[in-house]
């Protein structure tokens, strides 16, 4: 009599081998992009550019020729400045205030480390299709909101102004237009409690700020010299010192003159009076208040005075103490927080009577594995928060 195995049969499954499937890099577009008023682009890039790729040639701003309109061909190239570092671009020209002007980045030549063409067609806030290839063209237009872009040693800080304070808007805008604020310092960083510095009649007085406007650096002389100013303002508005907010400084009610203050962290004990110092604007996005964190961060001269243009301030912020130590002596341009540039931003637009790509890139893309793409430098922007008193108004 035959008799079955009652052993149960085994099933034999082979195990796949591990596969890696890459996506094909994505080419490089323009994440943000920064036009101001006084002839500076800035951009910054969703991949790092390859910089050999650059130059006046291939990145430049342009003006309107006779015919008054951009986009023809009587266009006229300014001498353009270029600059890339981590992920940022910047173009410079000598550009009339507040005269309008078009910038041009060519794809047919501008790749990514990758060796992808440019993907720049204009899109509001970005550019692109996610096709390589796409001229990036744009021209500055009158801006709807008036925001103030400061460029300083630790990153850019970008600031809505507020509708309700007109005239304090109006100060500052023209002494940001006439370029005042331009190699400036930051003179005082006060942060209550810190544990860095013993208390000091600073601190005591409760508030974290980083307070500027007030004195130029003069690096052939290695010097700082005053701000000029064109008399005292009204205060005005009731806006409170939340942090991120940025407001006049004064010496008492109605005394304020070309000197600022961002306020680190919140300040109700400036608000004891509304409005006795002008709160005229608030920080736009996540980046700019990382870098007024990075600003407050920074090490400063305590109860130690150091020298500028009218006598010994307290609370400095500067680079490295070590570094003043081991000199054993104070040095304005090799110490000092400096803001570069402060300029208002135009509003920007597709180039009319131009499509944006005028030349195209191939690129096939197959299922091969390939190397995974090179980044930039990370970098965080968010949408600007809704403010009911941020100007609508320009």
């Amino acid at each position: 009599m035959s008799t079955k195995s009652t052993q149960p049969s085994s099933q034999v499954m082979e195990q796949l081998e591990n596969r890696l499937l890459m996506r094909a890099p994505r080419p490089v577009q323009i994440a943000t992009a920064f036009l101001d008023n006084r002839g500076q682009a800035f951009f910054t890039v969703s991949v790092a550019l390859d910089k050999t790729t650059l130059s006046r040639k291939t990145a430049s701003i342009l003006t309107a020729g006779v015919d008054g309109l951009f986009g023809t061909a009587d266009d006229a190239r300014l001498y353009t400045a270029v600059g890339y570092s981590r992920g940022r671009l910047s173009l410079r020209a000598d550009v009339p205030l507040n005269t309008k002007y078009r910038v041009r980045l060519n794809a047919s030549v501008i790749k990514d480390v990758n060796g992808l063409a440019l993907d720049g067609e204009f899109k509001a806030g970005a550019s692109g299709n996610g096709i390589a290839g796409g001229n990036y063209d744009v021209v500055t237009a009158t801006p709807t909101k008036a925001r103030i872009r400061f460029s300083t040693v630790a990153g850019y800080i970008n600031v809505g102004l507020y509708k309700n304070t007109p005239n304090t808007k109006d100060n500052f805008l023209h002494y940001t237009n006439e370029a005042a604020y331009d190699n400036t310092i930051i003179h005082r960083s006060v942060r209550f409690n810190d544990p860095a510095n013993p208390p000091n009649q600073a601190q005591i007085q409760q508030i974290d700020i980083q307070q500027g406007g007030g004195y130029f650096l003069n690096t052939a002389t290695n010097a700082t010299t005053l701000v000029h100013n064109h008399g005292v303002i009204q205060n005005e508005g009731t806006n409170l010192n939340t942090k991120g907010t940025i407001a006049m400084a004064n010496a008492g009610a109605n005394t304020a003159t070309t000197e600022y203050f961002f306020n680190t962290k919140a300040n109700p004990g400036l608000d004891a009076v509304p409005g006795t110092y002008a709160v005229f604007g608030a920080i736009l996005d996540t980046e700019s208040q990382t870098t007024l964190d990075a600003l407050a961060a920074l090490e400063t001269s305590g109860n130690v005075q150091y020298t500028l243009a009218d006598g010994g301030h307290y609370n400095v912020p500067v680079r490295s103490i070590a570094a003043i130590n081991a000199r054993m002596a104070f040095s304005p341009k090799d110490d000092l927080i400096v803001v570069q540039r402060v300029a208002q931003l135009f509003d920007v637009a597709a180039t009319p009577n131009v499509q944006a790509s005028l030349q195209r890139a191939v690129t096939t893309v197959t299922n091969a594995t390939v190397a995974a793409p090179a980044a930039a430098t990370p970098f965080l922007i968010t949408a600007p928060t809704k403010n009911s008193v941020l100007d609508d108004e320009g």
